[in-house]
């Protein structure tokens, strides 16, 4: 029988202010069900030393080097023993004190994956997800573990930034439920505000029919140019 029934697990590598942020947003939630997972990167910034001062709220951590964020992600799959994960990774932090009770109310068997909103950090703006046109971030996703044993771990390979996206994607079939409330704050900088990313989601829409071919190649031709334009007319 699982000790706890949700893993909340956070990556980390040298962003010790943001990792403090959000162990303190965990051990401040009303929802006591958990077990709380630290995977950090083998930080030299003084993570390890803050890890080790809230020892008392950590159920496991290791502190070791890895492949990227897909990497450690995959180990904190391996050795997480909630049903549910929850990643919410260095510098992110729940919207409220309450925001992971609300979030569990919804768990249950005939449930694979809560979805919910989310705010960013810098503009306060609210994201309301949607999982049709699977506009979801990690940090407001809360899935069943035992969906990695049919769909297989987060795809580790050099450049790749949306392993996640992926992964949501091989799993839309599953029985999706929306929480009517923000779960995170996160920031809207890093990787995913980057062309790249971008490129990446929608080749990844492409394989997997969730747009055409036409479609594929408008974006491709036009959204360099909209990406230079917009620089001009924000």
């Amino acid at each position: 029988m699982l000790s706890k029934n949700l893993s909340i697990i956070t990556i980390n590598y040298n962003n010790c202010g943001g990792l403090k942020k959000t162990i303190n947003s965990v051990i401040e939630q009303d929802y006591y069900d958990y077990q709380y997972v630290i995977i950090d990167g083998n930080s030299s910034d003084g993570s390890v030393e803050l890890i080790s001062g809230f020892n008392k709220y950590i159920t496991k951590w290791i502190s070791e080097d890895d492949m990227g964020i897909y990497h450690a992600m995959n180990k904190a799959v391996d050795i997480a023993e909630g049903e549910w994960l929850l990643f919410m990774n260095s510098g992110d932090t729940f919207y409220n004190r309450s925001s992971l009770r609300s979030a569990m109310l919804i768990a249950d068997n005939c449930v694979d994956v809560i979805y919910s909103d989310w705010t960013y950090l810098r503009s306060g703006a609210k994201i309301c997800a949607d999982k049709e046109k699977m506009n979801v971030r990690h940090q407001s996703v809360i899935y069943k573990k035992s969906l990695h044993d049919v769909y297989g771990l987060y795809i580790v390979s050099p450049n790749l930034t949306i392993s996640d996206y992926i992964f949501f994607c091989s799993i839309s079939s599953v029985k999706w439920v929306y929480n009517n409330a923000p779960l995170s704050i996160c920031d809207e900088g890093g990787v995913s505000s980057k062309s790249s990313h971008f490129y990446q989601r929608i080749a990844t829409d492409y394989l997997f029919s969730r747009c055409n071919k036409f479609k594929l190649i408008f974006i491709y031709m036009f959204h360099p140019i909209y990406h230079k334009l917009k620089k001009y007319l924000v």
